[in-house]
């Protein structure tokens, strides 16, 4: 294969974000053992591979998608993109900086565009579960979501509803459209199949420190849950409020630590629960960095992710599990998809089902310490297993060597 230069255009990199930005660095280190790589991004500090260019550009440094995209629009017509952009062969497109792709696709750049979410159908880039009762409503959806949030978001998505429709038009002109699950990729296809034929799925791969370092797991006498979805509604936060209250008044003795970002309203609720039952130990660490978190899963009998949306990976599962921690998640999306079949299936949940939660927390009060262990370990070597690094740099490699082939051969 020819040496081939790539342009990476991202608003936001590692380690700003989430684990899209996560999934977005580890995959840069892979495709820079094989193209002259260059990445162009809104964020000031990003994580840096030795062998890989960085650009910052305050254009992308704005998140909302309507200003990314005028901004887009502003950074198209710059000299100094334009240069990047011509001497690019292959021009991927990560996040929401979807303005680039006619542009690029105008020069004769061959385009992979990884899809993260749902942009191309919801607004919010967010389904919720079970997406086949949702289906026909998910315009409304994202609009009572961000109506939930506040007057400004509620105002701006009933304006600008229709801008997935824009994103769907711009991302049909990519030559590869990666997902992250199967599931993700049956759920657009379903609602926009002229995207069907370029869709190909890529599982994200886990970072070296997890898949290298052998977890050390402390449990205490009393059983500790982790949750890092912060307050949010499609997080499953109000769901697990409701088993707290109900553990609590049951008088299940349980410490519960809490990551993330929480609004006032949402500390005094948790601080209420705290000292109402004495029972419950509820400690809100707030924001951490990725170390950190890591750090917290070696005191964590399991992890609580009550999701109820059609997660496209559910990346805290598997790095939960890639952890030696069991995760009670819900049956949602791709963590359906990766643990259906595995020894973790037994602790999935129907999603917004309170009392099925319950039982999975109570099932795993019959376990000792040291099976919980012993289980944690083997769900460690089927996460190895399953995301090993030579499967999933082969087929992100082999989605890159494709385009790029097809590129040379046609030009």
């Amino acid at each position: 294969m020819p040496s081939s230069r790539l342009l990476v255009v991202s608003e936001s990199y590692w380690p700003d974000g989430s684990g899209g930005e996560l999934a977005t660095h580890l995959i840069v280190n892979v495709l820079g053992r094989e193209f002259e790589v260059t990445v162009i991004t809104g964020t000031k500090n990003p994580s840096k591979i030795p062998r890989v260019e960085y650009i910052y550009e305050p254009l992308l440094s704005r998140w909302e998608k309507l200003i990314l995209w005028l901004n887009t629009l502003k950074l198209i017509r710059i000299d100094r993109f334009e240069k990047l952009l011509r001497e690019a062969d292959i021009v991927y497109v990560l996040r929401f900086a979807f303005p680039v792709i006619p542009y690029a696709k105008k020069m004769g750049k061959k385009v992979v565009v990884h899809l993260h979410g749902y942009i191309p159908i919801s607004y919010t880039a967010t389904v919720l579960a079970p997406y086949e009762e949702h289906k026909h409503r998910i315009t409304r959806d994202d609009v009572i979501l961000e109506c939930m949030k506040g007057a400004k978001h509620c105002v701006g998505a009933s304006l600008l509803w229709w801008l997935p429709k824009l994103a769907r038009k711009w991302i049909s002109m990519a030559d590869k459209i990666i997902c992250v699950s199967k599931r993700q990729a049956e759920i657009i296809a379903d609602q926009a199949p002229e995207l069907k034929d370029k869709l190909t799925v890529v599982y994200n791969p886990l970072p070296l420190q997890l898949l290298n370092n052998e977890p050390r797991k402390e449990l205490d006498e009393v059983p500790t849950f982790l949750y890092v979805g912060g307050d949010s509604y499609v997080k499953g936060f109000h769901i697990l409020l409701q088993a707290l209250r109900e553990l609590g008044k049951r008088s299940v003795k349980a410490r519960f630590i809490l990551a993330n970002a929480y609004t006032t309203k949402s500390l005094e609720e948790l601080k209420r629960l705290d000292e109402k039952y004495e029972n419950l130990e509820i400690q809100v660490v707030g924001r951490l960095k990725y170390e950190e978190v890591v750090e917290l899963h070696r005191k964590a009998w399991a992890l609580i992710f009550p999701s109820i949306c059609e997660e496209t990976f559910g990346y805290a599962v598997v790095e939960a599990m890639s952890l030696g921690t069991i995760s009670i998640a819900s049956k949602v999306g791709g963590i359906k998809e990766v643990l259906v079949g595995s020894l973790a299936e037994g602790f999935l949940f129907s999603p917004g089902k309170v009392s099925e939660l319950i039982k999975k927390i109570e099932d795993l009060y019959s376990l000792s310490i040291n099976e919980i262990k012993s289980l944690g370990y083997k769900l460690r070597g089927e996460m190895l297993e399953k995301f090993s690094p030579n499967k999933v740099e082969k087929i992100i490699l082999k989605v890159f060597a494709d385009v790029t082939e097809n590129y040379f051969y046609t030009s």
